[in-house]
């Protein structure tokens, strides 16, 4: 017993000195799924943050994230063109699986707090922004399913694909329909670097 609790001890030791702290960095390449906008394509953005790597064991390691994130999607409507950003404080806690050295695929859920947004309408030579975040519900839920590689001992080079969960349109209304759900959904292809 003794012996049971001494292993246990040095493992729950281990594991709390072998995190790691870095940050990270990066494209999105996002839009809105929905039914109501025509002709959406993807936006540009970025994202960047924090994050902490907590090994569990050789295989598998849990990495919570603070990351700031800029997402949204462009549409068209008739002769006018609309960008929609939206910015997110989001945290992500991804479950890692390194199945051979130096490559991993992980897994979680994403949490995103809205922090502003943007409504960019174009139109021949007018343009008009509004900027209304009461338009959007302030919590986003979204799944993460990516993958990393080591490309030296600190640096890492990862993809993530991002669904959402959440009508990010607060009470299911649009600007085009009131019945359609509006989910963020996108890639991140970026680096991290741990300390």
């Amino acid at each position: 017993m003794k012996r049971l609790l001494s292993l246990l001890a040095v493992s729950a030791f281990s594991c709390a000195f072998s995190q790691s702290f870095g940050v990270k960095g990066g494209v999105n390449i996002s839009t809105i799924n929905t039914d109501g906008w025509d002709d959406t394509n993807t936006k540009i953005g970025y994202y960047a943050g924090l994050y902490m790597h907590a090994p569990v064991n050789s295989v598998f390691a849990i990495q919570p994230e603070l990351i700031f994130n800029s997402v949204g999607a462009k549409y068209s409507a008739g002769k006018t063109s609309h960008t929609l950003t939206l910015d997110y404080i989001a945290m992500p806690i991804m479950f890692q699986f390194e199945l051979i050295p130096q490559f991993y695929l992980e897994a979680g859920p994403q949490m995103g707090f809205l922090i502003s947004n943007k409504d960019k309408f174009e139109s021949g030579d007018k343009t008009t922004t509004i900027t209304d975040k009461d338009r959007f519900n302030s919590f986003d839920l979204s799944l993460g399913l990516g993958a990393g590689v080591k490309i030296q001992n600190s640096l890492k080079l990862t993809a993530r694909y991002l669904a959402g969960f959440s009508d990010i349109s607060k009470n299911g209304e649009t600007s085009l329909e009131n019945d359609n759900k509006l989910r963020n959904s996108g890639f991140q292809i970026g680096i991290q670097y741990g300390f």
